[in-house]
């Protein structure tokens, strides 16, 4: 931020810690985009979010979700989820620390780039509106997903 030397910019803040917790998933040959707004980040929200995916692509033989390193991607709980659903669904994780090769960081980075930064929100509803309203402008084919997933150029050429 600039300002005139001498002179303290005024931030405005409500102050506070509240957080809007989001699941999320990208089809990067599509450029769709699925996001779930949650109430926190626990074993049933992420299987539920597994559920939602597995029913959209229902037409899909097998998808293969790319994950990170998150505590939740690795519960004990999910086991049996997993297993019902072996031949449909695989997970492949992310070697540790590479946020670089995750499709969907780039995802939040876009949304917060073109809707939160730098943005003060009056209310915290007026937050989750503009991450609703970013989460329908791109949930069928988005060519603005697709560029940010340039594994979609790969994925046509095979």
């Amino acid at each position: 931020m600039w300002s005139l030397k001498g002179q303290q910019p005024k931030i405005y803040t409500h102050g506070g810690r509240k957080r809007q917790p989001l699941i999320g998933a990208v089809d990067p040959i599509r450029g769709n985009l699925h996001v779930a707004l949650t109430d926190g980040l626990k074993t049933e929200q992420f299987q539920h979010f597994l559920e939602g995916l597995l029913a959209r692509y229902s037409h899909s033989k097998r998808l293969i979700i790319v994950l990170d390193n998150a505590r939740v991607h690795h519960a004990k709980q999910l086991a049996p989820f997993l297993e019902r659903n072996e031949d449909r669904l695989e997970l492949s994780y992310l070697p540790p620390y590479s946020p670089d090769l995750n499709p969907m960081e780039w995802c939040w980075k876009f949304m917060r780039k073109e809707d939160t930064h730098n943005t003060f929100f009056t209310d915290f509803k007026s937050l989750k509106r503009e991450i609703v309203k970013f989460v329908l402008k791109h949930k069928r084919s988005s060519s603005e997903i697709q560029s940010r997933c340039n594994y979609t150029k790969l994925y046509n050429t095979l």
